[in-house]
């Protein structure tokens, strides 16, 4: 059973080594897979220096969900883990707390949720709640990226398509908390008000998704409520 990581980066060259640092050397994962987004750094170049198996340029950016759909094109891995570029503090651990219950066949599905332990121990849970549907850390069969339809393999349509087909679909679910993991923030990374704005887009997308994946137009699908 071969496993694939595959990373979508879009001008991720401060953190992304971190990132591949640990996945590359993971007896876990055969093969890594950076989606470079279009990106004006150098984010490929660091790709390639961590030895990521395959660092697909792409000459525009063409957003999170194309950005996997095209990882997962490249490969032909059994099991797919989704890794964001930015993440602080992840670990081996991480890796395996993600995958293996997939390869064990313990779910068809995990998803990973940035620690926020620092907060209080109720609003932690509460944020764990409330961002796990949308998060970018997941472990899943190929099957259930294959019965995602295309026009959600878009922008930050795909986890909550994702998860909304999980509920609907009956697919084992495995949510975890990827202790002492968090993420640079948009607003540090583009400054603050491109990245506010980014944020808000993103926010959009989810909503958006949301409703297109709860109206008429879903029955097609076999979507629907």
């Amino acid at each position: 059973m071969k496993t694939a990581a595959i990373i979508p980066a879009y001008n991720e060259e401060k953190s992304l080594g971190e990132v591949l640092n640990v996945v590359v050397n993971h007896p876990l994962i055969d093969e890594v897979i950076v989606v470079d987004d279009g990106s004006v750094d150098s984010t490929s170049l660091v790709a390639k220096k961590y030895n990521a198996s395959r660092v697909i340029i792409l000459n525009e950016n063409v957003g999170k969900g194309k950005a996997l759909d095209i990882g997962v094109k490249n490969t032909e891995a059994d099991i797919i883990l989704f890794l964001d570029a930015d993440l602080i503090g992840f670990k081996t651990i991480h890796v395996t707390n993600l995958i293996k219950p997939v390869i064990d066949d313990e779910c068809e599905m995990t998803v990973g949720a940035i620690d926020r332990s620092k907060l209080s121990p109720a609003l932690n849970r509460k944020l764990n709640r409330i961002e796990s549907p949308f998060s970018g850390m997941r472990a899943i069969k190929r099957g259930v990226w294959d019965i995602v339809p295309d026009e959600y393999k878009n922008k930050f349509y795909i986890e909550t398509a994702i998860t909304y087909l999980a509920k609907k679909k009956k697919i084992k679910v495995k949510p975890l908390v990827l202790v002492g993991v968090t993420h640079i923030i948009k607003e540090k990374k583009m400054g603050f008000w491109p990245g506010h704005w980014a944020r808000w887009k993103m926010h959009l997308n989810i909503v958006w998704a949301s409703l297109l994946l709860r109206t008429k137009r879903a029955k097609k699908y076999g979507l629907s409520n």
